[in-house]
């Protein structure tokens, strides 16, 4: 019985799908920028209920004012986080890579000092409005200390309630574009820039990002 069990056990594990090792990161422009194989964006998440003004006010408690505060916050968040640091193994002369992230039923944290080593030539999916851009890390490139919060929400009308949420919290934005079936935009909190996208989802739950990125001075943005 113990060797049946124990073979049922390793044939499940063998049948189980592998965990992406994907992280989502802020390129320079405010697009998300997915590093990885084998996930989409908002991927394994589970639609959050919790309303639009308490998303926005849990992305400011973890992102704000200083986003790369967010690890000393994390295990007080409301999103049930957990460490799921995603590591992409050495290959040549390019070192290991280690990426910050945490992971809860609804959401998923990820937080980035700026540190690109051993992030040259992995595979990158950028998602934004009705498209995607694929392509290697290198030509994209994430920019600045950030903070990148995604919610998995029910619906698009979801999503325009956060966009709106943020308004109501930041203020006026420097830009926000919402059209049928997506929005995006950012405000300036300080020296911090918020990003908002909520991509065109052909089918299934919705997938938000908000992002807190501090730039360097001198940087190109």
């Amino acid at each position: 019985m113990l060797r049946a069990g124990l073979f049922m056990t390793m044939a499940m594990a063998a049948a189980a799908p592998a965990v992406a090792q994907s992280v989502v990161l802020t390129a320079d422009d405010g697009r998300p920028l997915m590093i990885g194989t084998g996930a989409e964006l908002g991927n394994g998440l589970r639609p959050s209920t919790a309303g639009a003004k308490d998303i926005v006010d849990e992305f400011r408690r973890l992102c704000l004012p200083n986003p790369a505060d967010a690890p000393a916050r994390v295990a007080a968040s409301s999103f049930g986080l957990s460490d799921a640091s995603v590591v992409f193994p050495a290959r040549g002369k390019q070192p290991e890579a280690r990426l910050s992230q945490w992971r809860g039923p609804s959401a998923s944290l990820s937080v980035w000092a700026g540190d690109e080593a051993g992030l040259k030539g992995q595979p990158i999916v950028i998602t934004q409005r009705a498209y995607q851009v694929t392509g290697v890390y290198g030509p994209f490139r994430a920019e600045g200390a950030q903070c990148n919060l995604v919610v998995s929400l029910l619906d698009f009308a979801a999503a325009v309630q956060v966009a709106e949420a943020l308004t109501a919290s930041l203020g006026i934005p420097g830009k926000l574009v919402t059209k049928k079936t997506f929005s995006d935009g950012y405000w300036q909190v300080a020296d911090v820039r918020v990003n908002f996208t909520a991509p065109t989802v052909r089918s299934g739950a919705q997938p938000v990002v908000m992002s807190a990125q501090l730039f360097q001075k001198g940087s190109k943005r």
